[in-house]
């Protein structure tokens, strides 16, 4: 940019990186020494040395136009959701009620049930399921080609508080019932 005696009002908000609004607002709250000629277009004109100072006002004093953070901007973040309580509290009594439901409800499978079964009792993927048995979380044995899954180990792995929450699907059927 040439340096020029006087700097437009167009040429003063490029210079500082600014909006036209927050010029608007600095020059008509006397921010910047200016002299405004009235008309509709180029309406202020500022001295080259006061568009400097300003400027190295702007970068190097903390604070400076600091009451004036974020009134230029069209920016609204968010508002925070208010978290809604669960239907269910994983205490240790509904845990129990929970597991007993479960037990009740799976009385006719297996006692060892494979992963492919489990994992639809559960609504799960066999993937985590088998994630959860790296992880050492919960017990299963190898026979033959599957992998087998103690159906107590399974009720016990489930009730707890931990883990309860987790399964949504089989938690709301049990709100549902009891």
């Amino acid at each position: 940019m040439e340096i020029y005696p006087m700097l437009t009002g167009s040429q003063l908000r490029q210079y500082l990186h600014i909006s036209t609004r927050k010029l608007k607002y600095l020059m008509d709250h006397d921010y910047i020494p200016h002299e405004d000629t009235g008309q509709a277009t180029y309406r202020y004109r500022v001295r080259w040395e006061d568009a400097v100072e300003f400027k190295r006002r702007m970068e190097e004093e903390p604070g400076f136009l600091g009451e004036l953070a974020g009134q230029f901007s069209s920016h609204h973040p968010p508002k925070p959701r208010p978290k809604r309580e669960p239907a269910f509290q994983p205490t240790p009594e509904n845990c129990q009620r929970f597991r007993q439901w479960l037990a009740q409800r799976w009385a006719n499978e297996p006692d060892a049930l494979p992963i492919q079964r489990a994992a639809q009792l559960l609504g799960r993927n066999p993937q985590t399921l088998h994630r959860w048995i790296k992880e050492g979380r919960l017990q299963a044995v190898q026979v033959g080609r599957n992998q087998l899954c103690s159906k107590e180990e399974l009720l016990a792995f489930l009730a707890t508080p931990e883990r309860v929450l987790g399964c949504r699907e089989l938690v709301g059927e049990f709100l549902a019932e009891t």
